[in-house]
Formats: structure tokens, sequence, C-alpha cells
């Protein structure tokens, strides 16, 4: 990802607000998509991952905060800024506990929302310390980095999430090698995070059931029991990165 040309859904039920921002990031480079409601953020969504969610509070339904809390349980590591007409100390701070990387307060100048989208995306970039222009291919599977999709060996692909997809870039990439918990949990959800907790177990078999996997005896995916996992490839686990643009 890069601050040019990010993928960003703008979630909002006023349409000419939507479109208002849409052409504001569009002048930047960015690809825009929106959604009034949460049924069409859910729909965008498993079309393509955004980089980036503007996301307001107030909407039809289901409110914003509701939509943050069931977005970061399912795309953590997607940035989201909110965009509300409530100006409240207590807003802000719910916001933010609920995962908000930034708030910004309607109405507002272009420029300071073109200046907070660029620093969001910004900060997300250091978390995403793999190379984003990378092909890795292991034992049959196929993982497009910047795609964030999975392929196995039947030629089934499935859509990762950027934190499945920094998971399964690590493992594979350093495929043979037996990487911890701390250190998953640290390189995919960002240093700080609590590392005590099982949420990269959860992850790890999500991923599993991706790349089919059989969770009662894995072929890729291994656990090492008391210090973490290994994927394991069928070939001589050889580093196999090529540039996205290579021929395969």
């Amino acid at each position: 990802m890069t601050q040019q040309g990010a993928v960003v859904l703008v979630v909002d039920d006023d349409v000419l607000m939507c479109r208002l921002v849409e052409v504001l990031l569009e002048t930047q480079g960015h690809s825009v998509v929106t959604a009034g409601d949460y049924e069409a953020v859910m729909a965008a969504i498993r079309t393509r991952v955004p980089d980036l969610i503007l996301l307001d509070v107030q909407l039809p339904s289901i409110d914003g905060f509701t939509i943050m809390r069931q977005l970061k349980r399912q795309y953590d590591a997607v940035p989201i800024i909110m965009l509300t007409a409530r100006a409240e100390m207590q807003d802000r701070l719910t916001g933010l506990e609920t995962g908000a990387d930034d708030y910004v307060v309607k109405p507002f100048e272009p420029a300071e929302l073109l200046a907070r989208v660029k620093a969001v995306l910004r900060r997300s970039k250091k978390h995403l310390t793999y190379a984003t222009d990378l092909i890795v291919e292991r034992g049959g599977l196929r993982l497009d980095v910047p795609g964030m999709t999975i392929t196995n060996e039947a030629g089934q692909s499935a859509l990762l999430t950027p934190t499945e997809t920094r998971i399964l870039h690590r493992m594979m990439s350093r495929a043979g090698y037996v990487i911890s918990r701390e250190e998953l949990t640290s390189f995919a959800i960002g240093a700080g995070a609590d590392t005590t907790t099982n949420h990269i177990d959860v992850y790890i078999g999500r991923l599993r059931k991706k790349i089919g996997d059989d969770p009662n005896k894995p072929r890729h995916i291994l656990t090492v029991r008391g210090s973490g996992y290994k994927f394991q490839s069928s070939e001589n686990d050889v580093e196999a990165m090529l540039p996205r643009s290579a021929s395969l």
C-alpha cells in the first residue's frame, strides 16, 4: 500500500457527503468505494478489503460505533477514521477506545480531512512490514500479497484479511522455521499487542481453513507444541519470492 492510490471505503448515509468526499479523495489518486449502511459495508469489504475506512457515526439501523466494533473483529488491521457531526469529547473517546485511528468532526475543511487520511495511511504503512509487491509460492500454495489472496493446489482461491496476509507471508517466507506465537502476534497485529491472548491461534485456525489444511492433521501450518508454529512446504523450504510482474 502506498499513500497514493489507496482504496478507501467511505461509509455515510448522506449521498451528497459521500460524493464530496469521493471527489476530494480521487483528486489525490485514491480509489473510493461508498456505502450507506451495514449491509453495504460488508458487501463492499467482501469484494475488496480497503486500505482505509472513513466511517460516519450516525447511520440508519446500526450506529457507526457498533459497525466499527464488528469491523475490528474481522478486519482489525484496516485503519478507520470516524466522521461525525457530534463534537462531544465522550464521542471522541468512545470512537478511539472502540478502535478508531482518528476522528474528524463535520463540517471539516477539505485540507484537514486529506491531512488526516495521509497521516493514518502513513502510520498504517509502517505496520505492513512485508514487501507489498511480492508473490510467494510454497508447497503448491500461491500467496498474492498485494491482492491478499491465497490459491491452493486445486486452484481454489480465498480472500485474506490484512492480518491473515501478514501472518501467512511471515510463515511462508520462513518455511521450515519455527516462529513463536509471541513473534507472530507482534509481527501481525503490531508491537505492544497482548501476546497472552489466543488471538493468533484464532487466525491460524482461519488460515488452515482457507488453505484447505485439515485442522486435525495439517500439512502446511504445523503446531510446534510449546514453541509456536511452522509452515511446512512439500518442497525443500527454499525461499521463492518473485515480483508480481515476473513470469511464473
